[in-house]
């Protein structure tokens, strides 16, 4: 399915504002025109990871003098971006030593400044990808050595990576791209949101990970969460009220306002967060007093109330 629309949020306004389905049931995302909600049949939601570079270390079990240690390394050429496998062979000398080894093989590689690896020596051999390669294979059959291996983690949602895939519409030959993308900041990272349509477009939201308001959006109470379960969020912050819950029972109790259970229309399943504190309503018992999924006491704040309803048709 084609990508039609991008969006990207470096910044995040309050109430999920940027991502919100109306009372007419069309989702407005910020700078893209709305569509009806009522024709979304998945939203995807991509949580940004970080690199984890991986470490492989060899460690040479048995010295033997005058004898072939053998290595297979197979990973990235930075220059060409192929895929390139080098035997790496040492032979050690009269008076081996595990040191003298390892270090003989940490200079073969790093003698190849074109690979995605790089190695250090002591009495073991440890090889570490380079930023942006963070996976290589290194193995051996030689029963002289071992290898463990901390295994590493391909980035998802750097700026720097989206950049490449959502090309700009600025400068030439770049039909097909989008406007949004110039937005792409490359050194920041984003959590990302494919919302695939019935009628055959798509839309992605490139959210900021650090963006304030970031849980108005893609919080557990968030209009995009909302949307992913197939509901409509409706947030709101009642300056004039506060929340707080008591210890261990998780009753809720209203206060420092006008705004109560009954004005705020409440249903079990909709969320109050208290600052940074999220509790699911599971019940309303009165006016100004409920119960919720916290357990341990929260103290008095103004909070947002986040209602969970339906998608209108």
């Amino acid at each position: 399915m084609s990508v039609t629309l991008l969006n990207v949020l470096n910044t995040v306004n309050a109430l999920g504002t940027d991502a919100s389905v109306d009372a007419n049931g069309f989702l407005n995302l910020q700078g893209t025109p709305a569509f009806k909600a009522s024709s979304i049949n998945s939203v995807v939601i991509t949580p940004y990871a970080a690199e984890v570079a991986q470490v492989s270390t060899v460690t040479i079990a048995t010295v033997t003098s005058n004898a072939l240690y053998s290595l297979s390394l197979i990973c990235n050429d930075t220059n060409s971006g192929m895929i390139t496998s080098v035997p790496l062979t040492v032979t050690s000398d009269s008076t081996a030593t595990n040191t003298e080894i390892a270090a003989a093989f940490a200079a073969a590689i790093n003698s190849m400044p074109e690979l995605s690896v790089t190695a250090t020596s002591s009495t073991t051999l440890v090889v570490t990808s380079k930023a942006g390669f963070p996976i290589f294979t290194l193995s051996t059959t030689d029963a002289k050595m071992t290898i463990a291996t901390s295994a590493g983690t391909v980035g998802v949602g750097t700026g720097i990576s989206l950049i490449d895939k959502y090309p700009s519409t600025a400068g030439y030959f770049n039909a097909g791209g989008f406007n949004a993308a110039a937005s792409i900041v490359a050194t920041n990272n984003y959590t990302q949101v494919l919302i695939s349509s019935t009628t055959g477009g798509s839309a992605v939201i490139l959210v900021n990970v650090v963006a304030t308001n970031l849980g108005d959006l893609l919080g557990i109470y968030g209009t995009i969460t909302a949307l992913k379960a197939g509901y409509r969020a409706i947030i709101s912050a009642p300056a004039t009220t506060t929340a707080a819950v008591t210890v261990t029972s998780g009753a809720i109790a209203l206060a420092g306002g006008s705004v109560t259970f009954a004005t705020l229309g409440s249903e079990s399943g909709d969320f109050i967060v208290i600052g940074t504190d999220i509790t699911k309503i599971t019940g309303v018992t009165g006016l100004a007093a409920g119960f919720g999924t916290l357990t341990t006491a929260v103290s008095a704040a103004t909070f947002k109330y986040a209602a969970w309803r339906n998608l209108p048709l």
